[in-house]
């Protein structure tokens, strides 16, 4: 028996953090469709909430964005909150999950909270997990920009540290890195490439944990030459990892959605699949016979742990590189698009997988045909759905985003992708417009997701007719 890993994990769950519950999903957070669906319910409140994968601001001469955080303890009672005036905010929310999962209860507490909110506040950028906890909270951050002389964006986005190397101790710095990371990976997507500003969000049940947590954020920082701005922790008694951050480009933003048109290219940056062999390497800690039956199948321990560790890697270290090359196929701010020459969307992909793809498609509103999903580790892939383990086995680490251009700039954006060491294809195309459809030419695909699970649903609800189900001797 694997007695330090248990002695460990047993550690993290005793100070209040998932260790293992986003195995099957690399995400605890909440189904994105049920939170919507509870938002939608509240009506004729201050507080308009349009979930979005990131949250922009235009960057004014020589004047930086200000963030006042409020944190909030959740409860069915009413909340009485501290007014800001200010009208932006990102947010977090963390919610036990025996509310989550019930619709009345779920919406109470979310009509609570909203309802309480009396000065006009939108958010674009919420995130939002479940927890086993009963220490439920919200966290806005509102961000109030200056007037002046406008020379470029600022970019606001948020993120919550789930994923993790649980191996290591509760007070290691690989946690604060894979938050630093995590945050400022959509910020290199949208191209940012100055002023990278962190607002960590963090906590432990012990004084010397939050010291531990604070200098290695430090030291982090200073390292990714980032400027922290440092606020208490939130004081709850529960280990938890997350950051707000600010970074600003002076191109325009590439979130064209609507000037997206017919037989435009669909890039890949990276390969699907690519964080998988670290759910398989924790199965075989929490069961030292799953080794054995892994090898069985052409899977070795020594190979998945070296997986496992470039996975950590990947996931712990801040991907500047990407963010200049992104902003290289950007207009200058106020320049003149031209779509020959510049990239027109981009959109994340990381562990979403192909959920991706579905809510690219909703973007903006056309069917996107896709030729092949190019899958890394494909064997493992396929084994950890055949047993499984894992609800769909095309989650990918930092690095793997779509990104929509013309035929004209694919090959020079596809060049420059694989200076910076990854693995792009093009993947297909844009559709007709006016309904968004996905048409998945590649019969394989359906392999790569458990048949009965929700991403499952989602996806084949989106699937074009004559695509869908067509290998049925799977999972039933």
């Amino acid at each position: 028996m694997n007695t330090d890993f248990w002695e460990n994990i047993y550690k993290y769950k005793e100070y209040g953090f998932e260790p293992l519950n986003w195995l099957s999903t690399f995400s605890n957070e909440i189904d994105s469709d049920l939170l919507e669906f509870s938002l939608n319910k509240i009506k004729g409140t201050n507080w308009k909430i349009t979930p979005d994968w990131f949250d922009s601001f235009y960057k004014s001469e020589k004047k930086n964005p200000e963030v006042t955080r409020r944190i909030y303890e959740l409860s069915d009672a009413y909340l009485q909150q501290s007014e800001t005036g200010i009208k932006r905010s990102l947010a977090i929310l963390q919610l036990n999950k025996d509310i989550v999962d019930k619709q009345e209860k779920r919406l109470n507490i979310l009509s609570n909270l909203i309802n309480s909110i009396k000065s006009k506040c939108i958010t674009k950028k919420i995130s939002a997990i479940n927890t086993s906890s009963k220490k439920q909270f919200a966290l806005l951050d509102f961000i109030e920009s200056r007037r002046g002389n406008k020379v470029g964006y600022f970019i606001a986005n948020n993120y919550i540290t789930q994923v993790t190397d649980v191996l290591c101790s509760p007070e290691s710095d690989i946690h604060c890195k894979l938050t630093v990371a995590g945050v400022i990976e959509n910020l290199n997507l949208i191209g940012c490439v100055d002023e990278f500003k962190i607002f960590p969000i963090y906590d432990a049940p012990k004084e010397e944990m939050l010291d531990a947590i604070r200098q290695n954020l430090d030291s982090i920082t200073l390292s990714n030459n980032i400027y922290m701005e440092d606020y208490s922790a939130l004081k709850l008694g529960n280990l938890f990892f997350g950051a707000s951050a600010t970074a600003t480009t002076y191109r325009e933003i590439p979130t064209r959605y609507t000037e997206i048109e017919e037989e435009m290219k669909v890039i890949v940056t990276d390969k699907f699949g690519s964080i998988i062999p670290l759910s398989l390497f924790l199965l075989t800690k929490i069961n030292e016979e799953n080794i054995s039956v892994f090898e069985k199948h052409g899977i070795f321990i020594n190979e998945l742990e070296k997986e496992k560790d470039n996975i950590i890697n990947n996931l712990s270290h801040p991907r500047f590189e990407l963010g200049k090359l992104i902003n290289k196929y950007c207009p200058d701010f106020e320049g003149k698009f031209d779509k020959t020459s510049h990239i027109t969307a981009v959109f994340p992909i990381l562990t979403q997988g192909v959920l991706a793809l579905k809510k690219i498609a909703e973007y903006i509103d056309s069917e996107i045909i896709i030729d092949k999903i190019p899958i890394k580790h494909k064997e493992m892939c396929l084994y950890a759905v055949k047993e499984y383990f894992v609800q769909h086995s095309t989650s990918s680490f930092n690095g793997c985003h779509l990104i929509i251009a013309s035929r004209e700039c694919t090959d020079s954006i596809m060049q420059d992708l694989k200076k910076i060491h990854l693995e792009p294809e093009v993947i297909g195309k844009v559709g007709k417009k006016g309904k968004p459809l996905l048409s998945i030419k590649d019969v394989e695909i359906d392999k790569y997701i458990l048949r009965r699970s929700k991403i499952y649903k989602k996806i084949r609800s989106f699937r074009a007719k004559g695509f869908e189900d067509i290998d049925k001797d799977g999972r039933r």
